[in-house]
């Protein structure tokens, strides 16, 4: 009898033991899974940007974007003298050999002569004119009381038209003297400088003839005013 009352006292033991939860088995879990893995949706979906309607949040946006961005360099100019790197090489020297023989040295004296005579004739010819223009204004002064327009318009052409060769004479010289001393820095030859100086004769002798039918067409319509308002 006894031996049946501690076999149930046994089972009784066990079964308490089996139901009751183990503390043991509980603490470890926990110690060793201190913080159980928690899934959060944000780790798989990309971020939500949201678009913002205020013009001037997009502006700064857009102004730290270009300042974010590095400036670009200065884009080189079209025109070689704006070019700071550009730089003006002068040529030092003569360029050709100059030709010292008696013929070169001959038409240098020639064309020397010929520059200072065409001077001289345009100072002569503009006082020619301003006597002209002297004599017209004295005969217009005489004849105040009755003037004649045919003596104005004669006076008028008289001091205009040797005012105008001076004028083109004195124009004429400039390129000659300037090819001129280009030669005797060497930088051109005596046959290109001749060549030069036939081409500014060609320039004059064309200006002198439009100067010359300009005139004459002048004096020809003034005639025909001054009859016809006589005869009127």
């Amino acid at each position: 009898m006894a031996a049946i009352i501690s076999r149930r006292l046994r089972l009784s033991t066990l079964a308490s033991s089996l139901l009751k939860p183990s503390s043991y088995s509980i603490t470890n879990f926990i110690s060793n899974n201190p913080k159980p893995p928690i899934f959060k949706p944000s780790q798989f979906l990309p971020p939500i940007r949201f678009l913002s309607t205020n013009n001037k949040d997009s502006s700064s946006t857009l102004d730290s974007d270009e300042t974010q961005k590095p400036s670009p360099g200065p884009s080189p100019s079209p025109y070689p003298s704006q070019n700071p790197n550009f730089k003006h090489q002068e040529i030092e020297g003569p360029t050709v050999e100059r030709d010292l023989s008696p013929l070169a040295n001959e038409t240098r004296v020639v064309l020397e002569t010929m520059m200072k005579n065409m001077y001289s004739l345009s100072r002569v010819v503009a006082a020619l004119g301003l006597l002209q223009l002297t004599l017209g204004a004295w005969i217009t002064y005489l004849t105040k009381s009755e003037p004649i327009a045919e003596v104005s318009l004669q006076s008028l052409l008289a001091f205009a038209f040797p005012f105008s060769l001076a004028f083109m004479l004195r124009r004429a010289l400039k390129p000659m003297h300037f090819f001129k001393k280009m030669e005797e820095l060497g930088r051109l030859q005596i046959l290109t400088l001749a060549l030069q100086v036939a081409k500014q004769l060609n320039v004059l002798f064309v200006r002198v003839r439009a100067v010359s039918v300009l005139s004459v067409v002048g004096v020809v319509v003034g005639v025909v005013v001054a009859v016809g308002s006589k005869w009127s």
